[in-house]
């Protein structure tokens, strides 16, 4: 059975410094927990900052291996979603800055590659999981104008890629993750940005004056760049977790990994919108969506009294919103979890393919005391537990 990595994302920490610490404390004491006596995988995430800390300096990069090596760690794939802070401070839609359509993104991503070819077990294929191009902006000619931009950066970050892998032999797949609210949302917004956008825009730019076919453009781009499947995300969205891995393997979209984690959902009343108040953090960004009687959704930004309070127009109807939860939480008679989407079903089929999976629930310091343990080390042992009994 394999080891699941949890991501680093849930500890507080920018610098080098912090991510060694966390390693050596709460990932040390999860490995002892789960994996005592095999390589854990572990989920790295490395801001900015880290990044270029370890990318410009060769010593600090060998000495961070060192560290992983004498832990008993390896590293497969890098959270590169957030550019900066994540804790203890206002994220909200900020997570989302830099977009595709900048330098530091296309930088930053570059410099994580660069890292994690170094600490790539050999044979490995690796992932780096990022935004899913920007958030939506209201402002449509400025989508517009950009959609060229970030196809460019993308099919730019492929040829380095592919450029690492054919110099070091490492095989690294960027990994975008749709999520709500943002450019890339659902099935139907990726696989048509996959294939009216990238594919048309990239094997352009990655063919111009000779340099290759479009058919080697093409292996290029499908082999590079792919996407992180959160399930919680595609929960919020009303989506099927397995309907849409089938739907990106019928595109060829490469599912370079898949992020298992679990949403808050409920039916709107008035109890269930007080709880819900109750759950407001001036940190993360919780879209959420309202399933009405015929099908048709709608969209909330955020958790504020406001949104809460227009959501109460729509009393009887399914909720769902961005607050992660661990995977082990069941909810009560009020408030739910969509960890029921990870169905038999679903297991066996991404451990039929072979899916780099990863337990992915941040929001440890943000969360009520009852949805959670007493400690973030135990709240991570028990919810690899929870897979580990539905791996089988």
């Amino acid at each position: 059975m394999p080891i699941i990595p949890y991501c680093l994302n849930i500890h507080p920490g920018e610098s080098i410094a912090s991510v060694r610490e966390a390693i050596t404390t709460h990932a040390a004491a999860v490995k002892q927990a789960v994996s005592p006596d095999r390589p854990y995988p572990l989920g790295l995430r490395l801001a900015a900052v880290a990044a270029e800390e370890l990318a410009a300096d060769g010593p600090a990069l060998h000495d961070f291996a060192e560290v992983l090596k004498q832990g008993g760690f390896e590293v497969v794939g890098i959270n590169g979603f957030p550019y900066g802070a994540f804790h203890a401070q206002a994220v909200k839609a900020a997570v989302y800055e830099p977009d595709w359509s900048t330098p530091e993104r296309l930088k930053y991503t570059a410099r994580l590659a660069t890292v994690l070819s170094a600490l790539l077990p050999e044979g490995a294929v690796g992932n780096i999981s990022t935004v899913p191009l920007a958030y939506k902006s209201l402002n449509l000619v400025d989508c517009v104008d950009k959609a060229a931009v970030y196809a460019r950066q993308i099919a730019v970050m492929a040829e380095f890629l592919d450029a690492l892998r054919k110099e070091e032999g490492r095989e690294i797949v960027l990994a975008l993750e749709p999520e709500p609210d943002c450019a890339l949302e659902n099935t139907d917004e990726t696989v048509a940005w996959f294939e009216e956008q990238l594919l048309y825009e990239g094997m352009r730019w990655l063919s111009a004056g000779n340099r290759r076919t479009r058919a080697e453009a093409e292996a290029l781009l499908r082999r590079h760049i792919g996407v992180c499947l959160d399930t919680c995300h595609f929960a919020v969205a009303f989506e099927d977790p397995l309907t849409a891995l089938i739907r990106f393997e019928s595109a060829c979209i490469r599912v370079a990994r898949v992020q298992l984690s679990a949403a808050l959902s409920t039916t709107v009343s008035d109890e269930s919108l007080q709880r819900l108040c109750n759950l407001i953090d001036p940190v993360y960004l919780h879209q959420t969506k309202i399933k009405l009687p015929l099908g048709r959704i709608i969209s909330l930004p955020d958790l504020t009294e406001a949104t809460l309070a227009a959501a109460g127009a729509h009393k009887g109807c399914e909720l769902r919103t961005h607050f992660h939860v661990p995977l082990y939480y069941d909810g009560d008679a009020v408030l739910g979890s969509t960890n029921t989407e990870l169905s038999p079903e679903f297991f066996a089929h991404v451990c039929e393919q072979g899916y780099p999976l990863e337990i992915e629930t941040y929001t440890f310091d943000v969360l009520p005391s009852d949805m959670r343990t007493e400690n973030v080390v135990d709240s991570i042992v028990r919810e690899h537990r929870w897979v580990k009994d539905r791996l089988g």
